[in-house]
């Protein structure tokens, strides 16, 4: 037995063989020779990329392994600045889902102009194959304007194009950067919002030549993916936005809204997180009385969002939000009342909140614009 182990560790090489261990890099892209040389290698051994993976093999080098899946922290409240006309225009409906069976979604304003009542309109026309904007692209959205607000402090005024890693955004959401998933939504949430189109009949205002604008829009007039041609024939080494106009000049003219970031992804419900930046306007216009009134007609027509007849349904389908946003310091209390008119239904009450009333929640723009006094929305099929 002895003498047939001894054959068997002569016959038996030192170690046995194992497979070379593949970095994951994304084919194709002219990476800096920094960040190839710092592409993490995987610890297991896998099949080549999927196309879905790629991006992050691609943004990988710009990160450390040991910070891959932690959000951003915010040490104290970080408020990032959000462009007034957005904010207002009801672009963004709260949905989990995609909506590609609307055509449009129409709303209607009523503004006080030296005195005189004019009426405005927004159309929101959705592409075809991405649907109309929802609350993740709202979200991503708000995470862009965090990185733009940095910009603005660092160098004084934004200019186009704006560059961004899809890591970094997701950082400031507290997703995962690991996931392939996360990286493909940021490639057609790019998509949306620069094919998404607003038809503005007096809604959308240029702070520095002090005009309401009768237009067809674009949020981004143009995006650029990671790995993409950029318009000088370079490869792109992140992503690129070029804001329209209307933004990039209301930006640098403090035409702006705050919103307390660490609150806001903090929320859970998606009309919460759609109401955050209305509340921003409505309860500015009502903060001599402390409370701002909506007909739930109204609202409902804004967030794109189904009408009940019956009070119990009403609360069933907003309380969970409302409630979400009185505990989070947006609202003190809120309630659903009947209309002086009972046959146009009910009407929601929102009473100002310790968050609104802080100073830094106040919007700070020009303190030009024309005062907004109602609105009225529809969605159109």
């Amino acid at each position: 037995m002895v003498g047939t182990m001894a054959k068997l560790r002569e016959s038996t090489p030192g170690r046995i063989a194992t497979k070379e261990r593949p970095t994951l890099v994304q084919p194709n892209l002219r990476l800096p020779e920094q960040q190839r040389e710092e592409t993490p290698k995987l610890e297991k051994t896998v099949p080549p990329p999927e196309p879905a993976l790629q991006k992050v093999a691609g943004e990988a080098a710009s990160r450390s392994p040991e910070a891959t899946d932690k959000p951003q922290a915010f040490s104290a409240p970080i408020f990032i600045k959000i462009e007034k006309n957005l904010a207002s225009l009801g672009f963004f409906t709260p949905s989990s889902k995609r909506i590609k069976d609307v055509k449009k979604k129409t709303i209607s304003f009523e503004r006080t102009i030296d005195d005189k009542k004019v009426e405005a309109r927004a159309t929101i026309l959705p592409s075809a194959e991405y649907g109309l904007p929802i609350t993740a692209d709202q979200d991503k959205y708000f995470a862009l304007q965090k990185i733009v607000s940095d910009i603005r402090k660092r160098q004084g005024e934004v200019k186009n194009p704006i560059g961004f890693t899809s890591a970094e955004l997701l950082r400031i959401l507290g997703k995962r950067v690991t996931a392939g998933k996360n990286y493909e939504d940021i490639s057609e949430w790019l998509k949306r919002m620069t094919l998404t189109g607003i038809s503005s009949e007096g809604t959308v205002y240029f702070a520095g030549k002090r005009m309401w604008a009768t237009d067809t829009f674009h949020v981004f007039e143009r995006s650029v993916s990671l790995g993409t041609e950029m318009p000088d024939g370079r490869v792109a080494e992140k992503n690129y936005v070029w804001l329209s106009e209307w933004q990039l000049e209301n930006i640098n003219n403090n035409y702006l809204l705050p919103v307390d970031l660490e609150t806001y992804r903090q929320l859970k419900n998606h009309i919460a997180k759609t109401i955050v930046p209305l509340l921003q306007i409505w309860l500015y216009t009502s903060r001599e009385q402390g409370y701002f009134e909506k007909s739930h007609d109204e609202l409902c027509q804004i967030l794109n969002i189904s009408r009940y007849k019956h009070l119990s349904k009403i609360q069933e389908k907003l309380a969970p939000s409302l409630n979400e946003l009185k505990a989070c310091g947006y609202l003190s209390d809120w309630k659903i009342e009947k209309m002086p008119d009972e046959s146009k239904g009910y009407k929601v009450i929102f009473y100002h909140g310790e968050k609104f009333r802080s100073e830094k929640t106040l919007p700070n723009g020009d303190g030009t614009a024309p005062v907004e006094t109602g609105r009225k929305a529809s969605g159109g099929q």
